[in-house]
């Protein structure tokens, strides 16, 4: 099959691909329309739902705000629907715009990924900019050994590393704000076919106390007042999910939205704190506490990496994923 051949052969499978897609979100497009429709409306669409506003989502398009309200005119027309109404903050995407706006980023995905030049990520020579949405415990588990690693492979990457109100921060994803994000759950919190998670690092779980502590069972566990770390404000943890398996339950006395503050409290009280066992080993031996295994049966700890599904195969974030998976294979 030579190039001009290979080329139109994509096309027809994009092509399909987008009909396929489009059809099954509800707009019904025959394939003699789906020749007629310009799929830059698509774009439109698509930058109007992320920023909210007519005026910003023309310039991030080079368009003037006529010329994109007029080509928004006329995809209300095609599909039918106002698509977003304005208020007196923002355009408020109704619940047409609202269901059919996940597929519309697979189909600039998949055209993206059809037409987009293939580039080369160069480690060495590369000043890309990673950026990651973690927790205080997933930066200490991570930044000592990635950064060592990019010192030797990529001296020039920058590392940005944000806190987010939300566990999974999807319209960060979206507005292109984020390539990663780093959490933990032992349920499956994934709502949206936008993300993928992997899980690329585990650990046990142990129960820190006072260094008066002598000794750690059931009884104890139980009759002790405990902290809750809660980076997204849950009010139950793993631990009181496991506990109630057996009908109990523990009294928690705090919660706290972090982890590196926790074991300070503890050392100073007689509170119990259960965390992971790598976060307890970096802070035991600057705070008078012990170690206790948790007399609870417990999973293991999974920290979870989110990524964006229409962005994740680029070739820098490929490359960064391969590192973060080589460097934490072994735990």
């Amino acid at each position: 099959m030579n190039i001009a051949h290979s080329r139109l052969h994509r096309l027809d499978l994009v092509r399909l691909r987008v009909q396929l897609i489009l059809e099954h979100i509800g707009m019904k497009i025959m394939h003699n329309r789906l020749h007629r429709l310009d799929l830059n409306l698509l774009k439109l669409f698509s930058a109007l739902y992320v920023h909210r506003n007519v005026s910003v989502a023309a310039e991030s398009m080079n368009l003037s705000q006529s010329a994109f309200s007029h080509a928004l005119a006329r995809l209300r027309v095609q599909l039918d629907d106002e698509l977003f109404i304005r208020s007196r903050a923002q355009m408020i995407p109704t619940r047409y715009a609202d269901s059919i706006h996940e597929p519309v980023a697979e189909v600039l995905s998949t055209l993206g990924s059809c037409f987009a030049p293939q580039t080369h990520f160069i480690p060495h020579e590369s000043r890309h900019e990673f950026n990651f949405a973690v927790t205080d415990f997933t930066a200490l588990l991570m930044m000592p050994r990635l950064m060592a690693h990019l010192e030797r492979h990529a001296p020039l990457v920058r590392i940005n590393l944000t806190s987010r109100s939300e566990k999974l921060p999807l319209a960060a994803f979206e507005a292109g704000e984020l390539d990663f994000a780093l959490g933990y759950s032992h349920f499956d919190e994934v709502q949206t076919p936008l993300i993928n998670q992997w899980i690329w690092w585990e650990d046990c779980y142990c129960t820190i106390a006072s260094d008066k502590l002598e000794r750690m069972d059931l009884k104890t566990f139980l009759s002790r007042r405990h902290i809750l770390v809660s980076p997204w404000g849950e009010k139950i943890g793993v631990v009181d999910e496991q506990l109630s398996k057996q009908g109990l339950q523990r009294d928690i006395a705090l919660q706290l939205p972090n982890v590196m503050n926790a074991p300070f409290v503890v050392a100073g009280s007689e509170l119990l704190l259960t965390l992971p066992k790598f976060a307890a080993q970096a802070l035991q031996g600057a705070l008078p506490v012990k170690r206790f295994d948790v007399p609870v049966d417990m999973p293991t700890y999974q920290l979870k990496l989110f990524t964006y599904k229409p962005s994740e195969n680029t070739p820098e974030n490929l490359w960064m994923r391969e590192q973060l998976q080589s460097l934490f294979k072994s735990e």
